[in-house]
């Protein structure tokens, strides 16, 4: 039934940026320009086809829904050489909530130095660097598989003799089914003095699977402005998320004049335990080529969801003996006695992994072990396999500090064994690992 309201939702996204746009796209001109400078090098190189991909900062800019999907806190800064001695760099951050999500991003823009003139064309020996700054917060939530979001930003341009700024809102909507997202917003509402900002609909749709080490990506977007209209296409190929290789390609379906703009991109990519480093590459014709890097890093927040409690008190609870069979981060066990007050089969692992932390705050450790092995039964979608290896790390405290059976320990071994599978990356179950007297527990 979720699904089926998100579609609805999705559609009306998609209606709406055409509906808007002849009430805040206006052809008497534009200012703040700048704030629609590509943000981030894994979304340029992949030719801007990034609204229904959506999962590293630059979400902020692309579509704030993104950041809902976003299994832990990230940060990542970027720098951009442009054109001639004009440079843009910004930096942006994501906190994933029960909710939803918070972002922020900070950006600024040096468009160089000129020489100043006069009416007649003499220099009037004075040099001028004209700025840009640009804030934005940006909030998401997700219902399901989709997920909303807005963001306010304030922009601020500073010229010789003249400075204005102005605010303004982007709203974005992102659908996530298995392999499929699709996505649909609008960029930039709003008005200054005269001048409209640079509004943008767009929509857009990506595909992502796994052949065995290999990791595929599609995207294409499709942006609507009173400038011209857009199609930008990305690919990108991973090995083992680790290593990945990305080319896109910007279509500009009403060309501008006296300008070439080939729209050609690519870059690379790296992710090592949560550190990330992408850089790309963009070929604007005549007007030259830019450079663009970024480097980020995803982590989680300090919690007491997995801290142990005192393992000498009695908690009353029945031991549950698991079977010795694990099979991708899931290990088949007996299910305890206790019976959900839910449809489990409904929701996806980020929300029955929050019914097991509930219960599990409660001291219902067998309710909580009930919701938890089903957070790790279920195939993670995009952006949820932390949870997937949160759920196995929270079995392993169970049966390591609140059950009695003989085997109890080496079975949290596999459950946390488990979770490394998931997500090597994560310190918190090493060190578990390490209380127990072993890095590399055997089946």
């Amino acid at each position: 039934m979720k699904d089926r309201y998100g579609w609805l939702l999705l559609l009306g996204f998609w209606v709406l940026p055409w509906v808007g746009q002849a009430q805040t796209l206006s052809t008497a001109g534009e200012a703040l320009t700048s704030m629609d400078l590509p943000a981030g090098p894994k979304a340029t190189a992949l030719g801007g086809a990034f609204s229904a991909w959506a999962d590293d900062t630059s979400a902020i800019y692309w579509n704030p829904a993104g950041m809902a999907f976003f299994p832990k806190v990230q940060i990542q800064t970027a720098f951009n050489q442009w054109f001639q001695d004009s440079f843009y760099q910004d930096i942006g951050g994501v906190l994933p909530q029960d909710w939803g999500a918070l972002g922020g991003r900070i950006s600024y823009i040096n468009l160089g130095s000129f020489t100043g003139r006069d009416v007649f064309g003499y220099t009037n020996g004075f040099t001028y660097s004209p700025e840009d700054w640009g804030g934005t917060f940006a909030a998401a939530t997700k219902l399901g598989s989709l997920a909303l979001g807005l963001a306010a930003k304030g922009y601020a341009e500073l010229l010789p003799n003249y400075d204005y700024g102005a605010f303004g809102l982007d709203a974005g909507a992102l659908l996530r089914t298995g392999f499929l997202s699709l996505s649909a917003g609008v960029r930039n509402i709003g008005l200054i003095s005269n001048y409209a900002f640079p509004t943008e609909a767009y929509t857009g749709g990506a595909l992502a699977w796994d052949v065995g080490p290999v990791n595929i990506h599609f995207a294409t977007d499709a942006n609507f402005t009173t400038q011209g209209d857009a199609l930008h296409h990305g690919v990108e190929l991973g090995f083992q998320k680790t290593v990945f290789l990305r080319a896109g390609y910007q279509w500009f379906l009403t060309p501008l004049a006296d300008q070439t703009q080939t729209g050609f991109s690519g870059g690379a990519g790296l992710d090592l335990s949560g550190f990330t480093l992408d850089y790309a590459w963009v070929t604007y014709g005549n007007l030259g080529n830019t450079n663009q890097v970024a480097i980020g890093y995803w982590f989680d927040l300090p919690t007491a969801q997995t801290t142990p409690v005192d393992d000498d008190e009695d908690y009353g609870t029945t031991p549950v003996k698991p079977q010795n069979t694990r099979t991708a981060g899931v290990i088949a066990t007996p299910q305890p006695t206790a019976t959900p007050a839910v449809n489990l089969d409904q929701l996806g692992i980020q929300e029955v992994y929050h019914l097991g932390i509930a219960a599990y705050k409660d001291k219902n450790y067998d309710q909580a072990a009930l919701y938890f092995k089903s957070a790790a039964a279920k195939v993670a979608g995009a952006g949820e396999k932390t949870y997937k290896s949160q759920a196995n790390i929270m079995l392993g405290v169970i049966y390591e500090y609140h059950q009695t059976s003989p085997d109890h320990l080496a079975t949290a071994i596999r459950y946390y064994q488990a979770a490394v599978d998931l997500d090597p990356s994560n310190t918190t179950v090493q060190k578990h690992l390490d209380e127990l007297g072993t890095a590399n527990p055997s089946n």
